[in-house]
């Protein structure tokens, strides 16, 4: 098999930013009103994340039986360094954001505890919640995912990398193939089984959350293991009928808002965005031009967009306020484009100043510790 090109995708760097910018829009609205659910629909932007990942993931992952447990360790110990710099960080300053909204809600004599508050609980289950949160399995439990509510799909991707690790390495992908249908498997008895957690939180927990990973990552990986023979299909037939079938998601998802079944759209999101991602990959960008620029600051700043706005969001919803009353359009869409510009400018803002206090330093140690590792898998 001719391997895939391993060079970088920079439209596709370009379309991550996209998709952090759409998950912003998703909370902005539904942190401020019910109504304009075209925009609520946007948490299917996570699905294409969770294919992206597998995507651009899939050369650095093992691909060989040979000592395969040294280079599954290898790589899990550098999505650790890729993931928790900047996740633990958003963490510290969701739960600042949280204390401070909750003195400003006692300070109008308002003791409802705001979302994610662990006040009032006992020691030991704040500990509790807290260890789960800080190692990121916050999809094993609702309370630590409410800290900061987008870190749950870091979460359900970080057990999936943990669990595809080893598969990929199977003949012909069929560990990577087993464990997609996994996937369906898991979203199937997690939509099933969890309905009134899904009903007022979404399918962001427990097996519902670990099977879009699952089935999003899984799908990645194959299409760029197979991009060769698959790049027959890219055509502008297919693209055109790709970005339709994506832009049907949002409108279809919109239609089924308040019925029981809405979630079962994330049975089909992924493969969707999948196709998107083939069509996408047929367009060069020039590197170093001022598209290329463009395109990669946007894929490099969409991660730190992500994990920095909502506590940024609840935090300007509490401490400033949102409109009050019904929503006129104009009103709604001043207040939706001051909000979602300005929490990007300040998201992007603590990410300079993350990486520089705390990712930089993290990362290298990272790689003096991932140099060790390669250099006694060579030997």
């Amino acid at each position: 098999m001719t391997p895939a090109p391993q060079h970088r995708f920079l439209l596709l760097d370009g379309m991550r930013g996209v998709a952090a910018l759409g998950v912003l829009a998703f909370h902005v609205t539904v942190s401020a009103t019910s109504d304009f659910q075209q925009l609520a629909s946007f948490y299917l932007f996570v699905d294409f994340f969770f294919v992206l990942s597998g995507f651009v993931l899939w050369p650095s992952m093992p691909q060989h039986g040979k000592q395969l447990g040294r280079t599954s360790g290898i790589f899990i110990l550098k999505r650790v360094f890729r993931f928790w710099p900047l996740a633990i960080t958003s963490l510290i300053v969701a739960l600042i954001a949280i204390d401070w909204e909750r003195n400003v809600l006692v300070a109008k004599d308002n003791f409802n505890a705001p979302y994610g508050s662990l006040a009032g609980l006992p020691a030991d289950e704040r500990v509790h919640i807290l260890v789960i949160a800080f190692l990121l399995l916050q999809v094993l439990l609702a309370s630590a995912i409410a800290i900061n509510v987008p870190l749950w799909s870091l979460s359900a991707e970080w057990i999936a990398n943990v669990i595809y690790a080893p598969l990929t390495a199977v003949k012909w992908g069929m560990g990577i193939i087993l464990a997609v249908i996994a996937g369906y498997v898991m979203l199937w008895y997690g939509l099933t089984s969890d309905a009134s957690f899904i009903e007022y939180s979404g399918p962001i927990r427990g097996f519902e959350a670990v099977g879009r990973a699952f089935l999003g990552f899984g799908l990645g990986l194959l299409l760029r293991k197979y991009l060769t023979q698959l790049s027959r299909f890219r055509n502008w037939w297919m693209l055109v009928i790709s970005v339709g079938l994506v832009v049907s998601l949002f409108f279809i998802e919109d239609a089924w808002h308040w019925d029981s079944y809405r979630y079962n759209i994330t049975y089909f999101a992924a493969p969707i965005f999948a196709l998107l991602i083939l069509q996408l990959t047929k367009f060069e960008v020039t590197p170093g031009t001022r598209k290329a620029k463009v395109l990669s600051i946007m894929g490099a700043y969409s991660f730190g967009v992500y994990v920095f706005h909502q506590p940024l969001i609840q935090w300007t919803n509490i401490v400033l306020g949102t409109p009050s009353g019904a929503y006129p359009p104009g009103k709604w869409v001043y207040f939706f484009l001051v909000e979602s510009v300005s929490i990007t400018i300040v998201s992007i803002l603590f990410t300079l100043i993350a990486r520089t206090l705390v990712e930089a330093p993290l990362q290298r140690m990272g790689k003096k510790l991932i140099q060790k590792a390669s250099s006694k898998l060579s030997a």
